[in-house]
């Protein structure tokens, strides 16, 4: 028995370029085949398989080929090379509308959409209370599609892909369309109802990503550049945002050089961040990070109402002024929790000389449920968020474990931060650190 719902192997999409149409034209008739365009790879040698019933996030930045890899996989698009065998029946959101006569009604689109994906009429007129109950339209759904917002659209449009029951169920982008209410009934219809359906979903919500999938895929410039755990794509695709984005425009020139780190950390239980594990200009490093108590224990554990501190070690080449810190706590979906940084504290930014620095952050931990947490360290540069530079992003860097406070509590909210010093590496260390 084939288990593979999906197999990619090695395909590729090469698109041809024309500054003009008159130019497609010349090409086209040219006697010696004169070029007139220019090649553009949108796929470059994609390979992978997808089991059934598995859920994979197709994630990457706008032109980073992921409509036309779901396209290729619909059948809507033909590869320039490579191979796809699809194993069941396909039921796609590539597109809002797509498939909708907008002169229909909703009702009539229902019977329309439902026979496109195969199923007869009578097995439609079985399924469309179902349909008009999950899309929730009221008497839109005997309106014209045309007056439709997006949203009901998009209501619409999911209910019937999900109510076919297909074997593969293929969604780009057309969730983020809908309300929030929408997008968690969406999210638990998949959960719940869906087990056996594979799923293939293109977004940028990464809390999709984490909640929804089983693995993912991560596409920069039509080439696979990362598959594996949602977790760590999601990671591997933030670091990568963020290194573009501030390391374009931000260079180091300096003589300075770094010392060895070894000869740096002297006090215990310092955890040394990698190079992988770090992004933005990183004109500003984070060397290593601990958690600690109010008396600088190491903590591993902590419940509601305990103090807690952060400790960072970080090195700058250069003086820089305006600096932040910051930290943000996510669950073991990678949901964000909790976080907050300095830019609200009363000391306010601070300014440092070229060097390396302890700093360090207290807060009260809150009540939220009881599991293992990891901590992302953060440096920022500017308190006004239109003019604002992530210096460096320590991702996940260290874990803790929140147990019960007594009562169950799971929210997203911003935590204070009470206390920040910042001290050069050599000056005095407090008692016990």
């Amino acid at each position: 028995m084939n288990d593979t719902a999906v197999s990619i192997e090695h395909v590729s999409k090469t698109y041809k370029l024309f500054k003009s149409h008159s130019d497609r034209v010349r090409e086209t008739f040219h006697p010696f085949r004169k070029k007139y365009s220019h090649d553009f790879d949108a796929l470059k040698d994609i390979s992978f398989n997808i089991e059934k019933g598995e859920t994979i996030g197709i994630i990457g930045r706008n032109g980073s080929g992921k409509s036309t890899l779901l396209q290729i996989i619909c059948g809507i698009i033909k590869p320039t090379t490579g191979n796809v065998v699809v194993n069941g029946k396909i039921s796609a959101l590539l597109e809002l509308g797509a498939g909708f006569n907008p002169e229909f009604t909703g009702v009539q689109n229902v019977y329309l959409n439902s026979s496109i994906l195969g199923l007869s009429t009578e097995e439609t007129r079985k399924r469309f209370d179902a349909i008009a109950a999950f899309a929730d339209i009221g008497d839109f759904i005997h309106q014209p599609v045309k007056t439709y917002s997006s949203g009901m659209y998009v209501r619409l449009a999911f209910s019937i892909a999900v109510h076919v029951h297909p074997d593969i169920l293929i969604v780009d982008e057309a969730l983020s369309v809908g309300d929030i209410f929408f997008q968690q009934k969406c999210a638990q219809h998949m959960r719940e109802y869906m087990g056996d359906c594979t799923k293939l979903i293109a977004t940028h919500d990464m809390q999709v990503v984490a909640n929804l999938c089983d693995r993912v895929i991560v596409l920069e410039n039509g080439t696979q550049v990362f598959e594996g755990s949602p977790l760590t794509g999601i990671e591997y695709y933030t670091k990568s945002m963020h290194n573009d984005l501030f390391r374009s425009t931000c260079r180091i020139e300096s003589s300075v050089q770094s010392v060895s780190r070894e000869n740096i950390i002297k006090m215990p239980d310092w955890v040394q961040v990698s190079d992988n594990a770090i992004a933005g200009a990183c004109e500003v490093v984070i060397e290593a990070v601990k958690v600690t108590s109010r008396g600088y224990k190491p903590v591993k554990v902590v419940r509601g109402g305990d103090h807690v501190f952060l400790h960072l070690l970080i090195f700058s080449p250069i003086p820089k002024k305006d600096l932040i810190f910051g930290y943000l706590v996510k669950d073991r979906f990678g949901n964000a929790i909790f976080g907050e940084n300095t830019a609200e504290c009363p000391t306010g930014p601070v300014d440092i000389e070229a060097g390396r620095y302890w700093v360090r952050l207290g807060f009260e931990w809150p009540e939220i449920y009881p599991e293992e947490y990891t901590i992302t360290f953060g440096v920022g540069e500017g308190s006004d968020p239109a003019h604002h530079v992530i210096q460096c992003w320590a991702h996940n860097a260290v874990a803790v474990s929140a147990i019960s406070p007594g009562k169950f509590i799971h929210a997203l909210f911003n935590n204070p931060i009470t206390q920040m010093e910042v001290h050069a590496v050599d000056a005095p260390s407090p008692a016990g650190s």
